[in-house]
């Protein structure tokens, strides 16, 4: 797939019974190592996208496990495409701002945003959207925990990366994305 038939850098036609002037000779071989480099460098890229679509690089490696879950819909259609084309930072901060529309939606509160939004529709005192039963402190103490769950995942992953340019890495996005779709299925399943 990849040989280009390299054989010699010198392709230049020029005859030492006619005297090629040097300055030619050297402008043919300087423009046949560029042609070379760029030869080699398309070769290396094929490689590599080989080596990333066998699932050989961290890269690689991710996308088949993105592919892999099954994240909630609108999750899916928010990071899907940024995270398979390798933008993680945006694929992060796409999947909360879902997340925080899909709350807005399943709680038909359209006048808060962000972490006001996540605390005051999953407060453990008067929540508009229910984990569980809170027949008890321990429901409470859960209903809590994903109130905090909720707000943390706009305040430390969405509202950073919506402020500064962050380079997230492969791996470390796919774990966010997948726990942001986790908290997605929750908004669903809870009660109003």
């Amino acid at each position: 797939r990849y040989c280009h038939g390299v054989t010699s850098l010198n392709q230049t036609s020029f005859s030492y019974m006619e005297r090629t002037p040097t300055h030619e000779v050297r402008e043919n071989l300087r423009k046949n190592f560029l042609w070379a480099i760029t030869n080699l460098e398309s070769i290396k890229k094929g490689f590599n996208e080989d080596l990333q679509d066998a699932g050989h690089t961290t890269a690689g490696r991710t996308l088949k496990a993105y592919e892999g879950l099954e994240l909630h819909p609108h999750i899916d259609k928010a990071a899907g495409q940024l995270y398979r084309d390798g933008y993680y930072a945006n694929a992060i901060e796409d999947a909360v701002k879902a997340l925080n529309a899909l709350v807005r939606l399943n709680s038909g509160i359209d006048d808060k945003d962000g972490t006001k939004l996540m605390e005051f529709v999953f407060s453990p005192n008067t929540p508009i959207l229910k984990i569980n039963a809170l027949a008890d402190q321990n429901d409470i103490d859960e209903q809590r925990g994903f109130m905090m769950m909720f707000s943390g995942a706009v305040t430390g992953l969405r509202n950073p990366r919506a402020h500064s340019i962050i380079k997230d890495d492969p791996e470390m996005a796919l774990e966010f994305i997948a726990f942001i779709s986790l908290l997605a299925k929750f908004a669903d399943k809870a009660t109003k």
